[in-house]
């Protein structure tokens, strides 16, 4: 039997997708909705981790599909994998930041858009200089990924002395980044708390959370039986214990963002690598509450670009010209409560629309003009990836 594999599958198309991981993918973009909202303050805390999760998916997922077309053809298209993962990523990028400096200046009272963050934005900069959007960060980031990881291995393919296996060396190459990514952490310098730009955002010091899902997929792929050895609920208790710190320490202390966003990566890694080896839900108590994150999470990329806008921007000039003009509504302290749920509400809802709008029809368009080369005819709905066969479904923006 073939696996569920949604980045070449029709878009929109649920039964060709695995619930359990679109689930994880909803827990991470609601996790970030809540950092950037005030809903209650333990949420706001650790929202941030969110990112992270996303980190260790995208590495699993996109990894995935680069080893499934290995071992099936033997090589990997480079050409086509970027033209691929362009099409993904780019379209709504492009229209977001289109619609988002004619909302600019409106929402900031007619300030002039700032061309050079605009920029940064554009050419996937902002995890090194600021851009329009605070959230960019992490799309730079899986980028930069994008870019490296099938390059690294398609060097392991050609130096690689057996051909059934070339990727035997991904576990030391990831214990290696863990550890230069951790160390350029400890010898960051911030000059403030919020100085996220000095230990938070650059590339080189978020990497290892990418390649720690590589490493997942690669013992997925290439050891599934060793990795089928961890399929306890012991898992999910080591994931917990190491996430623990992420609920007592703010992001910005020192020990959080060296040693505890390792601990925090590894802790989700623990989940993941747990998640894969179960099947959905068909008939208990929990298996509506995992489709309807399942539905979520097929989004989470829309929702997740389109968040910022709807709470930086479209909530703070609704919240402005109640309070200067009294229109659409006075502003009172029930709307001070109630802006929060609202704009989580309001994102999840635009997210999807604009998904519907942009990013669907553009996924229909490249799997015409670009199928993949490993697209399945026959796909099994929610079976444990740990007893199917090929690449699993894509991360947040591998569809």
């Amino acid at each position: 039997m073939k696996t569920p594999n949604s980045s070449d599958s029709k878009p929109g198309n649920s039964s060709d997708r695995s619930t359990i991981l679109d689930a994880l993918r909803a827990i991470a973009i609601l996790l970030v909705l809540g950092r950037h909202t005030y809903i209650t303050e333990v949420w706001t805390k650790i929202g941030w981790c969110g990112v992270d999760l996303f980190f260790v998916i995208s590495g699993f997922l996109i990894s995935g599909l680069l080893f499934q077309e290995y071992k099936r053809f033997g090589d990997i298209q480079l050409k086509r994998f970027w033209v691929r993962r362009g099409l993904k990523i780019y379209p709504a990028l492009y229209i977001y930041t289109l619609v988002l400096v004619v909302i600019y200046p409106l929402a900031l009272g007619g300030l002039r858009v700032p061309l050079r963050q605009t920029w940064v934005d554009l050419t996937f900069l902002s995890s090194y200089f600021v851009g329009l959007s605070g959230h960019t960060w992490s799309l730079a980031v899986e980028e930069h990924f994008y870019i490296v990881l099938p390059l690294f291995l398609l060097l392991l393919i050609k130096v690689g002395p057996k051909r059934s296996d070339p990727f035997k060396t991904i576990p030391l190459a990831f214990l290696l980044l863990a550890i230069s990514s951790l160390l350029f952490r400890l010898a960051a310098r911030p000059t403030a708390f919020t100085d996220y730009y000095a230990y938070m955002f650059p590339t080189h010091m978020r990497m290892d959370a990418l390649f720690c899902g590589v490493t997942i997929g690669y013992l997925f792929h290439f050891k599934p039986q060793f990795l089928a050895r961890f399929t306890s609920w012991r898992l999910l208790i080591a994931g917990a214990m190491l996430l623990a710190p992420v609920f007592f320490l703010e992001m910005g202390y020192r020990w959080m963002y060296t040693w505890g966003l390792t601990t925090t990566y590894l802790g989700f890694a623990c989940i993941l690598t747990w998640a894969v080896h179960q099947q959905a839900p068909q008939r208990s108590f929990m298996a509506v509450p995992i489709k309807l994150l399942a539905r979520i999470g097929f989004y989470s990329y829309s929702i997740y670009l389109w968040h910022w806008l709807v709470i930086e921007y479209v909530l703070l000039y609704i919240r402005r010209r109640c309070i200067l003009t009294g229109t659409p509504f006075v502003w009172t302290s029930t709307m001070d409560r109630l802006q929060w749920p609202v704009a989580i509400v309001a994102s999840i809802i635009v997210g999807i629309a604009m998904a519907a709008l942009i990013e669907v029809p553009v996924l229909r368009l490249r799997d015409r003009w670009f199928p993949s080369r490993t697209r399945v005819s026959t796909l099994t709905k929610d079976a444990p990836l740990s007893r199917i066969e090929g690449s699993p479904v894509p991360s947040l923006t591998a569809s």
